[in-house]
């Protein structure tokens, strides 16, 4: 039975309560940060995200929020419908009220409670979703990058805002029909959109820029990879590494990778976190060996595979 959104203002006590179900079961999978539903919760009552109430026939039904639309479509954050609600179908009729209002759905944030995980997977691939998940990983006392080798026939070196334009041209060419471009992409033109994506870490919209965590690889005058970090509440976040397509499995990040982390350490950096999506296995791979372990995730999340053309594993 189809139902309209309206205001969580409009009843906020069921609202509330709403949420507070839907955040309750996404924490306790444990792939979310322990204040994840408090600054959830503060997010959804500042405006920053857009919450809706779901009303059958009048009645509280389900909750829906979402963030601002990217040029695939929405992210929805949550997807509630009620216990008494929660049949496959209600989860359909309400992915529809959202896009009546809201627009395309791109993500979907899972996983949704009231459904077990494999109705949960069955109503999604019917609506033409797809599983991803994401995971952070913190780099190890002891791990692999100590002994690392960061010699190579490249030359690393910091890497800084003068670098900006040729960061942006190798971000572009590396994340290239790569899923990880569509799960960030916020401008459709993929040049404009790598110049702004590398421009926003040394302007600290995700932490302020970290000098001894970034670098640059160059080979013959070419910049052929880059890490990149910035400084989080919860430590150095290694945001960005890429390697040009036509030098990957040479061991360019690697090398890259160990001499940051290197770096870090000396400057007395405790905490080295980065995040990575699963099914991207030669990452886990890289990760793992220079020693870096799960410390969240992985998240139980839906992409739209009609926007979306290539899955996570970079598999056709």
């Amino acid at each position: 039975m189809t139902g309209h959104l309206v205001p969580i203002t409009s009843d906020l006590a069921t609202s509330r309560r709403f949420w507070r179900r839907a955040l309750e079961v996404r924490a306790r999978g444990g792939n979310e940060p322990a204040d994840f539903p408090q600054a959830f919760e503060e997010r959804i009552l500042s405006g920053s995200v857009q919450t809706r109430l779901y009303l059958v026939e009048g009645l509280a039904a389900g909750l829906v929020s979402w963030s601002t639309a990217g040029p695939l479509g929405v992210p929805v954050q949550l997807l509630y419908a009620a216990t008494e609600s929660s049949e496959p179908g209600a989860y359909a009729h309400l992915l529809a009220a959202a896009q009546s209002e809201a627009g395309p759905v791109a993500f979907v944030s899972g996983p949704l409670a009231g459904l077990e995980p494999d109705v949960e997977g069955r109503v999604m691939r019917a609506l033409g979703f797809r599983r991803y998940g994401r995971t952070e990983m913190v780099l190890t006392p002891d791990g692999g990058w100590a002994g690392a080798v960061t010699e190579g026939p490249e030359r690393l070196r910091p890497v800084g805002r003068p670098d900006l334009s040729r960061l942006a041209e190798l971000h572009r060419s590396a994340y290239h029909d790569r899923f990880d471009r569509y799960l960030f992409l916020e401008r459709q033109d993929e040049t404009e959109d790598a110049l702004v994506a590398v421009g926003e870490l040394f302007d600290g919209r995700w932490g302020a820029f970290s000098e001894s965590g970034s670098w640059a690889a160059e080979r013959g005058g070419r910049l052929v990879g880059a890490v990149l970090a910035v400084t989080t509440a919860s430590g150095t976040l290694i945001a960005d590494v890429m390697v040009d397509p036509a030098d990957q499995g040479a061991g360019v990040g690697r090398r890259l990778l160990a001499r940051a982390c290197r770096s870090l350490r000396d400057s007395g950096v405790r905490r080295i976190y980065l995040n990575v999506t699963e099914g991207n296995e030669p990452a886990l791979r890289l990760y793992r060996r220079l020693g870096f372990d799960r410390s969240l995730g992985p998240t139980r999340d839906w992409y739209n595979a009609g926007a979306i053309p290539v899955p996570p594993s970079g598999e056709a």
